[in-house]
């Protein structure tokens, strides 16, 4: 089909933007033919444009008719609503700028509105409905049975406390990323915190759940409350997990390499993000049955990891996650921090875990006094002298390690000593070149444990904050 062309409305000397009469005359002769989502044709009709364009830009700074304007271009015969409505999307961003922010809220309101328009023709029904809902996405096991302790009545009044307008705060970035990452298919955004907000509130007395659950919804559909992915993700889905982040440790075998690298996987491939601990794994060049030098140390191992996560994203919403974690004592710290730079054996290279040296206390003050540190082999040091150096901390820690030092030359034939402070300086020139390593703080996270009859505490996860000084 030949599109028709449309001349653009006209300027004024003052700059705004006003529609001439040849471009009414020529919209009202135009024979333009619009196919709707639902397959069927009809007439192209500028009022409902303008009408939606009308309620996209109500409350926001912006000029409505320079957004009519810059549609009126790409409009032609055979068009189909979506593609209006992507146009329309297109332009405002297009128009984005830092003296007109508010246009990005314009494309997601828009976005928002196709959202509506595709579930209308989808199921019949937009918002209004929410028993049916709830109850048709039980059925299908998109959400969990547990909604069904709520009765019809309840249900119902849930129902009613949802409020669309809320839809419409999003700007373009957050409207994508909720609609792609994590509503389900014929789902629209309030039913999805609504869901959540009722779920949360099961755990409540029967004659408390409901007003619960209406602050939870609030809460959550207003944006006072941010819900972490697995939560958004999963807490509607039937046994979905909601933990965000997981801490793990790999003992020095092949049995417990794989299983941990298959509980990552599990774990990313249910949302959650990984901290992986290979620091009891055997350096570089120490014993394998005996032989010596046939340690290929921890780099093979992450690199697995690596592709790990890369291979098992989070439930297709985001990239796997995973960071690794190496004591500062390890024989394979400055292979670790080279992990990631552009130089060296691309082999022995993981770009996509976020590395993690784990400090000491005792590290840092011989960094302060310009000492010696001893990188040891930790399969050496717990075959010689029965020390699992990865489990210590502290004072225990600092004991062993004066013992592991000792026996240099001895017992200990598998170590390098260096300077503390230039390997400091070594780690500072890696997170300039890379931004990794980040830093964990072993002493001052375990002095903090509040369950240190539990265990201690290898490593942090993904989400530790610089605030914590951990």
């Amino acid at each position: 089909m030949q599109p028709t062309v449309l001349t653009s409305p006209q300027q004024t000397s003052h700059g705004d933007t006003q529609t001439s009469s040849l471009y009414h005359s020529q919209l009202g002769e135009s024979k333009i033919r619009v196919r709707r989502r639902d397959g069927s044709w009809t007439a192209l009709n500028i009022a409902k444009i303008r009408a939606v364009v009308d309620w996209a830009c109500a409350d926001r700074e912006v000029n409505s008719i320079a957004l009519e304007a810059g549609l009126t271009t790409r409009l032609r015969d055979g068009i189909t609503t979506r593609e209006i409505q992507d146009n329309l999307i297109n332009c405002a961003l297009e128009m984005c700028s830092p003296d007109e922010p508010d246009w990005r809220y314009i494309a997601g309101r828009l976005h928002i509105w196709s959202l509506w328009k595709d579930t209308l023709v989808s199921r019949g029904y937009q918002y209004g409905n929410y028993e049916i809902v709830a109850k048709t996405k039980i059925d299908a096991k998109q959400y969990d049975n547990r909604l069904l302790t709520y009765s019809t009545a309840e249900l119902q009044e849930a129902g009613s406390w949802i409020n669309p307008d809320w839809d419409t705060d999003y700007d373009y970035a957050g409207a994508v990323l909720l609609t792609s990452r994590y509503l389900l298919d014929d789902e629209l955004p309030q039913e999805a915190f609504l869901t959540c907000a009722l779920l949360l509130a099961t755990v409540e007395s029967p004659e408390n759940r409901l007003p619960w659950a209406k602050r939870f919804y609030e809460a959550i559909a207003k944006g006072k409350v941010s819900l972490a992915t697995p939560i958004l993700a999963n807490l509607r889905v039937p046994g979905g997990s909601l933990t965000s982040c997981f801490i793990l440790s790999i003992d020095d075998n092949l049995e417990s390499i794989f299983e941990e690298i298959t509980n990552t996987a599990r774990i990313s491939k249910n949302g959650g993000g990984v901290g992986v601990n290979v620091s009891r794994i055997r350096a570089t060049g120490s014993w394998v049955m005996g032989k010596n030098n046939a340690s290929g140390g921890v780099i093979p191992w992450i690199k697995l990891l690596n592709d790990t996560a890369i291979a098992v994203n989070q439930g297709g919403r985001r990239a796997g996650a995973v960071t690794v974690g190496l004591d500062i004592w390890h024989l394979d710290v400055p292979e670790f921090l080279e992990i990631q730079t552009e130089n060296g054996d691309q082999r022995r290279k993981a770009y996509d875990v976020f590395p993690q040296l784990i400090l000491t206390d005792e590290f840092m003050r011989r960094v302060e006094n310009k000492e010696e540190w001893t990188l040891v082999d930790p399969y050496q040091v717990k075959e010689k002298l029965g020390i699992e150096l990865a489990e210590l901390w502290g004072e225990k820690f600092e004991e062993a390690y004066g013992l592991i030092e000792a026996e240099l030359d001895r017992e200990i034939t598998l170590y390098k000593r260096v300077n503390a402070r230039e390997l400091f300086k070594t780690i500072m020139r890696s997170q300039v070149e890379t931004g990794m390593p980040y830093l964990a703080f072993k002493d001052t996270i375990n002095k903090a444990n509040p369950n240190k009859h539990v265990g201690y505490i290898p490593g942090v996860n993904l989400c530790v904050a610089p605030e914590t000084k951990f």
